[in-house]
């Protein structure tokens, strides 16, 4: 299968310049496949959740790829209730340049990025999305709806493309002060956000729509706060894509019938899974589900396990249905990676309630908040007893990331915490 994987993608590059539109029909045919083999023939080794989170993705990706002129496009600490309420697609930034490089197919999309002059240390998801576009394998969107939480790119990304396809774009900024008054404010732009949709899609807003996937989302939270209890002593079978999936079922698709039914299958699943073994893991930041080193250490090993990302519950906050706009807001502002000090104490707080026995940090190519962190969260997690490797790479290129280096680096560090443990 990976060589047929491969063979596609380079099939992909061969076209993108070329023929962009035939290049994007090659894709789309390509993960409507993969979907199909997803429904008849699932990885058995993954529990029923991650079964069902890998063709709720895949119909994700294949639904933005569709019909891009339905879609808004959003990173992926953007909440789209509001979007879905309105049958608008949310294109996840992040998700759309994941799957490309899945496909083997990223290179050639970040090389056009940097051939239009966008900076080779620029953040790769976020690269690639940018050579899509200058490339017209990703046609324009309807719209760009985006956030300025966390991420830098987000900022430059989307005005760019906003300008480059002339579309609307909507910004929601996100002050650093966590308070009720930053909570308003933000909530006052979600309803300044409504009238900019209605203006663009020609479409009133349902208000009731809009409360059932609020009650969604909370449902959806409330099970993802039961699991932390069973992750801190139960493992299931797990791989790296899967942790990849849930980081965008616990942001974009909260308020989808897809993040509910997923987080409660994964609760069901925890409830019965087996006592953990072997080494537990927190991992930080995304992850390069891609690089062969990582899956072959990290997927369905007895030996050690992910046993959370911190990206996937940085924002499990209260939701009240009948303030739809004060809690989409309240997910921003209070989120646990909106400031600096806040993103170290969630992973220290994780750390502990997961109990895990080491971190790892990844420090994503282009990410620099991430790599500014690294050294702070490492002394800080350490001084509390958890060992942690800030390993380098790139969650979506394949050209700043070394095998080797990654292969080394970590199963040095999984060793070093087994022979912590047997001296324990």
């Amino acid at each position: 299968m990976a060589e047929i994987i491969r063979s596609f993608g380079q099939y992909i590059c061969k076209n993108a310049l070329q023929n962009p539109g035939y290049a994007r029909k090659l894709l789309l045919a390509g993960y409507r496949a993969f979907g199909l083999k997803l429904t008849v023939a699932p990885d058995r080794k993954l529990p029923a959740s991650r079964q069902f989170s890998a063709r709720c993705i895949n119909r994700t990706v294949t639904r933005m790829l569709s019909h891009p002129e339905k879609a808004a496009l959003v990173s992926v600490f953007m909440p789209c209730e509001l979007l879905e309420a309105m049958d608008i697609i949310p294109m996840c930034a992040e998700m759309y340049s994941a799957f490309l490089c899945g496909t083997w197919a990223e290179s050639v999309f970040a090389e056009a990025a940097e051939a239009e002059g966008i900076a080779e240390t620029f953040c790769s998801y976020h690269k690639v999305l940018l050579g899509s576009a200058y490339t017209k394998v990703l046609p324009a969107p309807a719209m760009v709806v985006n956030t300025s939480l966390l991420c830098d790119a987000n900022n430059l990304t989307f005005r760019e493309l906003s300008e480059y396809y002339h579309i609307p774009q909507y910004y929601v900024d996100v002050p650093k002060d966590q308070s009720e008054e930053s909570i308003r404010y933000v909530a006052d732009q979600f309803r300044e956000l409504t009238a900019f949709l209605e203006e663009h899609t020609g479409k009133k807003l349902d208000p009731r729509r809009l409360r059932e996937n609020l009650v969604r989302s909370r449902e959806t939270i409330d099970s993802f706060r039961a699991l932390m209890d069973y992750r801190a002593s139960r493992i299931l079978p797990g791989d790296v894509t899967s942790e990849l999936y849930e980081i965008y079922l616990s942001h974009n698709a909260l308020g989808t019938k897809g993040a509910r039914k997923y987080a409660g299958m994964l609760l069901h699943d925890f409830k019965n899974a087996e006592p953990s073994k072997g080494i537990r893991l927190l991992w930080l930041h995304t992850i390069p589900q891609w690089q062969e080193p990582v899956r072959e250490l990290l997927n369905f090993n007895d030996r050690c396990q992910i046993v959370g990302c911190d990206l996937s519950f940085e924002g499990l906050v209260e939701i009240d249905p009948d303030q739809p706009y004060e809690s989409m807001a309240r997910r921003l502002v209070m989120s646990r990676w909106n400031g600096g000090q806040e993103r170290i104490d969630a992973a220290s707080e994780a750390a502990r309630a997961l109990n895990v026995d080491g971190v790892i940090c990844f420090c994503h190519w282009g990410c620099k908040q991430t790599m500014g962190l690294s050294a702070i969260l490492k002394t800080r997690l350490e001084k509390q007893g958890f060992p942690t490797l800030i390993l380098n790479g790139d969650g979506c290129d394949r050209r700043n990331a070394s095998d080797g280096q990654t292969q080394t680096r970590l199963a040095a560090f999984l060793e070093m915490i087994e022979k912590g443990k047997h001296h324990d």
